[in-house]
């Protein structure tokens, strides 16, 4: 099966996964490689409130953010055909696990967690990054509060259909091309 008759089965993908595993970056690639449109929650997120992430978080806090998070993913997962990167933290419960199961494909990309702290630490606008006075947080210290986010998503994560392991050094196109393979192999 090629990858334009992957659409006539699935047109939906929500890809998965912690933050700074290249959700969006691979998103991007792999719409192209199907011809489908693509979205990232975050970027729809940050144009439909206004503002960027990190200043959702300062001005609102995270409880605020989640709400408009889970708003904004229901509302693309029916009205929205294509490739859909999900936040870090957008699989919040399982009611939204098995609605975005119901509605396409659920694409875990997993990396070790030494990549993600060192992709973490290169972006100094994520709210994780800083502590309460604004201060960068040291590694050990940012890396047990990963940790335990991942631990409390993990289970979240592993429900979806399709999972890819990334060790964080391939390229991002032998990583699409591993999801590519692995949808045919599901549909």
């Amino acid at each position: 099966m090629n990858e334009h008759r992957l659409k006539k089965y699935v047109d939906s993908f929500y890809l998965c996964g912690f933050m700074a595993t290249g959700k969006s970056s691979i998103g991007s690639l792999l719409s192209k490689k199907l011809e489908l449109p693509f979205q990232d929650l975050d970027r729809y997120l940050e144009r439909k409130e206004g503002r960027t992430i990190s200043g959702i978080f300062k001005d609102e806090g995270e409880s605020y953010f989640r709400e408009k998070e889970r708003e904004y993913l229901m509302d693309l997962s029916t009205s929205f055909k294509g490739i859909l990167a999900l936040g870090g933290g957008s699989l919040q419960n399982q009611n939204i696990v098995d609605h975005l199961k119901l509605h396409g494909l659920l694409v875990f990309i997993e990396t070790p967690m030494d990549v993600i702290v060192k992709r973490v630490l290169r972006n100094k606008k994520r709210p994780i990054v800083l502590d309460k006075q604004g201060k960068i947080k040291s590694r050990e210290v940012l890396l047990n509060e990963l940790n335990m986010l991942y631990s409390n998503r993990e289970n979240f994560y592993k429900q979806a259909q399709i999972q890819v392991k990334s060790d964080g050094f391939g390229t991002e196109e032998q990583l699409v091309d591993i999801i590519i393979d692995k949808i045919k192999k599901h549909v």
